[in-house]
Order: structure tokens, then C-alpha cells, then sequence
């Protein structure tokens, strides 16, 4: 369930309910998902993964958005 790099989880592997800080954002995601509040620093609450790999839902800050598996599969967090 742990597959990343050195220190942290992929969103798209985490599970309902789980919460975890954002170490790092793919290079070329950071500019598109910035402006969702998903930055370095914040902290990530993963909700729901829709079904037949679609996005997954998750809150950062006080804002929900949904993420593709793309997307989640470059964002790393630390899970606390």
C-alpha cells in the first residue's frame, strides 16, 4: 500500500478516511492543480476512488476536488 519514493504515499493509493501532508507535486501537474490549493505544506484528506479508474476525491484545505488517477498518481504525501 506504500509505494512511493523515499518518504511518502501516492494519493492514488491512499484510502478512505486517511490524511497526510503534501511533500511533493509532479513537475508537470504543479501548475494546473496549484490553483485546487494542492501545494507543498497543505493537508490532504482522501475520500472516494470512483470506480473503472476514475478520479478520486479528496479535500485539501476546506475545498473538495477531485483529482484524475493521473494526477494523484504524482502528488506525494506523508501519511499522519
Amino acid at each position: 500500500m506504500n509505494s512511493s519514493e523515499e518518504s511518502g504515499t501516492v494519493v492514488a493509493e491512499m484510502e478512505a478516511g486517511q490524511t497526510g501532508r503534501i511533500e511533493r507535486v509532479g513537475a508537470e501537474i504543479r501548475k494546473q492543480v496549484t490553483s485546487m490549493g494542492v501545494r507543498p505544506g497543505q493537508e490532504l484528506e482522501f475520500h472516494t476512488k470512483q470506480p473503472f479508474n476514475g478520479p478520486v476525491v479528496v479535500s485539501v484545505g476546506h475545498s473538495m476536488t477531485s483529482l484524475s488517477r493521473e494526477y494523484a498518481r504524482q502528488i506525494i504525501v506523508s501519511l499522519e
